[in-house]
C-alpha cells in the first residue's frame, strides 16, 4: 500500500459476521465506476483501486474486532447526541465488525474524497441483507458519532453527503453557568476548518440546525452568513476551526 496522504474510515457494528465476497463487491462498485480495480483479497480482506485524475485511491474492506477499536467508541459514546443505547447492549446486539478505510497518496479535494467513499460504503451496505443492514450501527470515527442505518439514511437525505460525516456536539466547556460551547466534529479530518461558538441565550436546537446548515454550505464552497474568525479549537480534538459570532450577523 503506498504511502498515505489522507485517510479515512469508519467501523460498521454487525449482528452477525459477514462474508465479504470479493468479486461481488467489485461487480457491485463497477456500477457505479466502471474502472473499480480489485487489487487484493482474502476471505477477511478486500483491497480496491478507484481511479482518479491523480493518484488512485485505495479502500480496503475488513473484519476487526470491535474492542480494536474501544478508544474511539467510548468518545463516539460520549458525544452521539441522538444514541441512547447502553454499550453493553450494543456489543451484545452486534459483536462483529467491518472496517472500510480509504487511503490516498496525496492530500485530495475532500469532496471527491467524500462522494467516492460515501460510494463504497452504501455499496457495503447494500450488500448487506436487509436484515443485517436495518440492524448495523456505522460508528463514524472521525466524527465521533454512532448512527443507525435510518438515522445515516436521514442525514444523507436532509444535509447531503456532509450529514453523517459530521457531527454537533454541546457542551458546557467554560464552567460558566449558562453558556455552551457548540462545534462540529469530522470536517477536519477532510481538510476542511470545524466550525465552533460560544453562545448562552439561544434555543441549543436552533445553533445545532444552524451549524448543520453552515457545514453544508462550507462544503459546497457557499458563503457562511456570519462573522466569524479563524482559530484553534477550544476544545479535543485540536484541529483548525472557524469560529463563529452569531450576534454580529
Amino acid at each position: 500500500m503506498p504511502g498515505a496522504g489522507q485517510y479515512y474510515s469508519i467501523q460498521l457494528l454487525l449482528p452477525h459476521r459477514v462474508h465479504l465476497d470479493a468479486f461481488a463487491l467489485v461487480t457491485m462498485l463497477r456500477r457505479w465506476r466502471s474502472d473499480v480495480e480489485l487489487t487484493a483479497c482474502d476471505r477477511d480482506h478486500v483491497t480496491v483501486e478507484i481511479q482518479t485524475a491523480d493518484l488512485p485511491l485505495f479502500v480496503q474492506l475488513f473484519h476487526a474486532q470491535p474492542e480494536a477499536f474501544a478508544v474511539p467508541l467510548t468518545d463516539a459514546l460520549l458525544w452521539s447526541p441522538t444514541w441512547n443505547e447502553r454499550w453493553d447492549d450494543t456489543a451484545r446486539r452486534c459483536p462483529h465488525s467491518i472496517i472500510v478505510s480509504m487511503t490516498s497518496q496525496r492530500p485530495l479535494n475532500y469532496a471527491s474524497m467524500l462522494q467516492a467513499f460515501l460510494a463504497v460504503l452504501d455499496t457495503l451496505l447494500a450488500y448487506l441483507d436487509d436484515d443485517e443492514r436495518e440492524q448495523v450501527v456505522l460508528h463514524w470515527i472521525p466524527a465521533k458519532q454512532l448512527l443507525t442505518f435510518e438515522q445515516y439514511r436521514i442525514l444523507r437525505t436532509e444535509h447531503g453527503p456532509s450529514g453523517p460525516a459530521v457531527n454537533v456536539r454541546m457542551a458546557n466547556a467554560t464552567g460558566r453557568p449558562g453558556e455552551l460551547l457548540a462545534d462540529t466534529v469530522g470536517l477536519a479530518q477532510l481538510g476542511l476548518p470545524d466550525l465552533q461558538l460560544i453562545f448562552s441565550d439561544r434555543d441549543p436546537s436552533d445553533v445545532a440546525e444552524r451549524l448543520r446548515a453552515y457545514v453544508r454550505r462550507l462544503f459546497v464552497g457557499e458563503r457562511i452568513d456570519c462573522e466569524w474568525f479563524e482559530e484553534a479549537s477550544y476544545v479535543p480534538p485540536y484541529r483548525d476551526a472557524l469560529t463563529l459570532d452569531l450576534d454580529l450577523d
